[in-house]
């Protein structure tokens, strides 16, 4: 195989900005729960909806940070934190919306209890990347999952 490195930098996750009403709607979801929590006297859940309903508050405006990836003949690097070698890689998937200014990859690891890694790309490298990847991996077709569906749906 001959040596090659790819690298770019990309956001952490996709920014959806919330609206003033998404806000209040997941205030009176937590009112509603916390509520229940109280009737059912289970304070340890009340105090769970309301340190979840302060993070969700902080975290729902957050801009991501750009992250810097690296692909190169032995694995792929997020970060310059973590490192994933092939080895432990079974397959890839790319989002099938080219589209997108920042398209998903998708890795499958051959241990089952490590879930899914998804990261983005730009779309002017994205098949270069794919390229390389097809090299070294199988790519399949990649199926959305439910919680990805429940995500874009809620805004998060």
């Amino acid at each position: 195989m001959t040596p090659f490195q790819i690298k770019w930098q990309a956001p952490e996750f996709k920014y959806r900005p919330k609206s003033i009403s998404w806000y209040w709607i997941s205030i009176i979801l937590a009112v509603i729960l916390l509520g229940a929590a109280v009737w059912q006297k289970n304070f340890f859940f009340g105090f769970f909806v309301v340190a979840a309903e302060i993070l969700i508050l902080i975290w729902a405006n957050r801009e991501p940070p750009l992250v810097e990836f690296s692909l190169n003949e032995k694995g792929l690097s997020v970060g310059g934190r973590e490192f994933h070698a092939y080895t432990e890689i079974e397959s890839f998937s790319a989002d099938e919306e080219m589209d997108a200014e920042w398209p998903d990859l998708f890795f499958q690891f051959r241990r089952r209890l490590k879930p899914v890694l998804k990261i983005k790309a730009p779309k002017n490298q994205m098949a270069e990347i794919q390229n390389a990847l097809k090299a070294v991996l199988p790519q399949i077709k990649h199926e959305q999952s439910l919680l990805d569906a429940l995500e874009e749906f809620i805004g998060f």
